[in-house]
């Protein structure tokens, strides 16, 4: 197979594709590992599975991977400084709230946060497509931190209510 699209390319018109934000973390006997990943999707109801996207070189990849249960934690529009630092090499954990899952760690904070153990594994080039069912969820109240364009920020629902019901932001009831 010949590959006609120039890395750059791809990677840019993928960049025009907004996607809520989620931190993947487990224990592992060296401690907490994790990384920041968009590439997160429900994939059924029945059983209750999603998959997320893992990096082959991630510094937290055997870790994930590896693990017999995992934590998925989708992060609240405020928690962009979680995203940005679990993005980088480095202590990943320094100064974040954790919540305990059962047996997964957890951001603490977040908007909804899922407990899965792993279910199926797909080979897709540089990555690994893990496919995991959900074995308990907590959900908060808030609003989701987004990433668009390589940048992390929040989504305006009044403004996304007010385009669609004609009326202004400020006439908009949360």
């Amino acid at each position: 197979m010949s590959h006609h699209v120039a890395k750059a390319e791809f990677r840019d018109a993928l960049s025009r594709f907004a996607s809520g934000v989620v931190i993947v973390a487990a224990h592992t006997p060296a401690g907490p590992v994790g990384f920041t990943a968009s590439a997160f999707s429900s994939v059924s109801l029945d059983p209750p599975l999603v998959l997320v996207c893992v990096g082959k070189s991630a510094s937290a990849f055997a870790g994930v991977v590896g693990a017999a249960r995992f934590g998925i934690s989708v992060l609240k529009d405020r928690q962009g400084w979680i995203a940005e630092q679990f993005a980088r090499s480095g202590d990943r954990f320094a100064g974040v709230s954790l919540a305990e899952g059962p047996g997964v760690p957890w951001i603490g904070g977040a908007l909804a946060q899922f407990a899965c153990e792993p279910h199926a594994r797909h080979e897709a080039g540089d990555h690994v497509i893990l496919v995991s069912e959900v074995v308990e969820v907590r959900i908060a109240s808030g609003q989701p931190l987004v990433h668009y364009g390589r940048a992390f920020g929040g989504f305006d629902r009044e403004a996304v209510q007010a385009r669609t019901s004609g009326t202004s932001p400020s006439q908009v009831e949360s």
